[in-house]
């Protein structure tokens, strides 16, 4: 790659959901790049591909981009590992962006890591924030990722090679509409030669159906995390939930033991909630889980041991065992028989 003095401008795929729409992250995303794009000077630049791309650009322009590159084809309709990456890839070795941003999903992960090895450069997955810094070079990007099982929150840096690259999970930022008067539109020919690809895709890939969550609309939720110690002690969760027209959700850890569906999973790697009350029970606060409860307007922790990080989140903090307080709880919903 060129000296990364020439890289520059924030950049963004826009992944198109299913076919039918813009990604909400990248909608987030666009929020976020936009105010690192003002804190350096330069522009923001949406890259979309997709059949029919236009139909995407209105929503974009919603979102405060200055420009929009996009490529619009019958044989972008479904993400293609290799065609996706050489079609951007040539766009990057045109362009040269300092950064460039992507949705956490298992498209935008496997596009910006494919991206990343033919770029010869890093790629932060599922970072929790971005900012600036002069630290360590000029307008360097940092972005926070936690590390060791999420009991550790590190900063991260590209400092020698561009793009800087990074994937980011729904729910991270705040998708804010800001429409720019002027937005430069800029169609590039598809040029890639799909015949000469050794694996073809025949038909409309196949989505395996998974239990639909409601985490994400729920207005009061119930988690549950290894401290509840048994998959007994866990499904009383439900039992209160029925009680109270709450949801159940939780962290990795009764996943892991087989307590609760993968689904259900709440944090960085699961779903991101929005209720007016969370009620954490036996759930210690892993940085991985309490990204995905902070935009709850109450969270209440009960854990007994008084240091667990989970109090700092916590608007309510209950030092406690989780299992005789949840008890306590079904015997006040209980209807007596």
């Amino acid at each position: 790659m060129s000296d990364i003095t020439e890289y520059k401008d924030v950049w963004v795929f826009i992944e198109i959901k299913d076919h039918v729409e813009v990604h909400e992250c990248a909608l987030e995303i666009l929020s976020k790049a936009r105010e690192i794009a003002d804190q350096i000077g330069q522009k923001l630049i949406a890259i979309v591909l997709a059949l029919d791309a236009e139909q995407y650009l209105p929503t974009i322009e919603d979102y405060g981009v200055d420009k929009i590159i996009y490529l619009s084809h019958n044989d972008l309709k479904h993400y293609h590992e290799r065609v996706f990456t050489s079609l951007i890839y040539n766009l990057i070795d045109k362009y040269k962006p300092s950064i460039f941003l992507f949705p956490s999903t298992e498209a935008g992960n496997a596009l910006a890591a494919r991206l990343a090895y033919r770029c010869r450069t890093g790629l932060i997955s599922d970072v929790l924030n971005l900012e600036l810094s002069d630290d360590y070079g000029n307008n360097l990007l940092i972005s926070d990722k936690p590390a060791y099982l999420g009991n550790v929150l590190v900063k991260i840096i590209c400092p020698s090679t561009r793009p800087q690259m990074c994937t980011i999970t729904m729910g991270t930022f705040q998708k804010k509409k800001l429409k720019k008067k002027d937005v430069e539109i800029e169609e590039v020919e598809y040029n890639y030669d799909i015949n000469g690809l050794k694996i073809k895709i025949l038909g409309a890939p196949i989505r395996k159906d998974k239990p639909s969550s409601t985490l994400s609309d729920a207005k009061f939720v119930i988690g549950g995390g290894h401290g509840l110690n048994s998959k007994a002690n866990f499904d009383k969760l439900y039992d209160l939930a029925k009680y109270t027209n709450g949801q159940v959700g939780g962290t990795r850890r009764p996943i892991m033991n087989g307590w609760m569906p993968e689904h259900l999973q709440i944090g960085i790697s699961g779903e991101t909630i929005f209720s007016d009350l969370y009620l954490s029970l036996g759930i210690s606060g892993a940085i991985q889980h309490v990204v995905g409860i902070t935009d709850s307007k109450t969270i209440v922790a009960i854990n007994k041991d008084p240091n667990a990080p989970i109090f700092k989140v916590a608007d309510y903090c209950i030092i406690g065992d989780a299992n005789e307080i949840l008890e306590e709880l079904l015997d006040h919903y209980r209807v007596p028989e």
